[in-house]
């Protein structure tokens, strides 16, 4: 993203979490700097909670470049769109979203079925 090959990078894990917060810190000199801007989206799991009392659900850290941010939002509205069934339109445009060129989108969604079949 610092180089600007890519506009947008996602995270994310159950939260809290000690090792996930280790991941994002080195992150934030370029919060702070204004390079990179960062959400944080947090799902409260409550039943989550009843079989794993340390956990209280979902985080989603999403980090875009400045003037990129609408991407957060196309993100987030593809994952609750998404939850009926996922398919290759919805992978296609995550990919977009990253900053994946077609040909990569292309490569990724032929490949993904070989890789969970073999």
């Amino acid at each position: 993203m610092l180089e600007g090959r890519k506009p947008f990078a996602t995270f994310s894990e159950f939260y809290p979490s000690k090792w996930f917060e280790d991941l994002l810190a080195p992150f934030e000199p370029f919060i702070q700097s204004g390079r990179i801007t960062c959400r944080i989206v947090d799902t409260p799991m409550p039943e989550l909670k009843t079989r794993c009392p340390d956990l209280e659900g979902f985080r989603r850290v999403y980090f875009a470049l400045p003037g990129e941010e609408w991407r957060i939002d196309a993100y987030e509205a593809s994952i609750v769109n998404g939850t009926a069934e996922w398919d290759d339109a919805l992978e296609r445009l995550q990919g977009s979203l990253l900053g994946y060129e077609d040909w990569q989108n292309d490569w990724w969604i032929e490949h993904r079925y070989r890789k969970a079949a073999g």
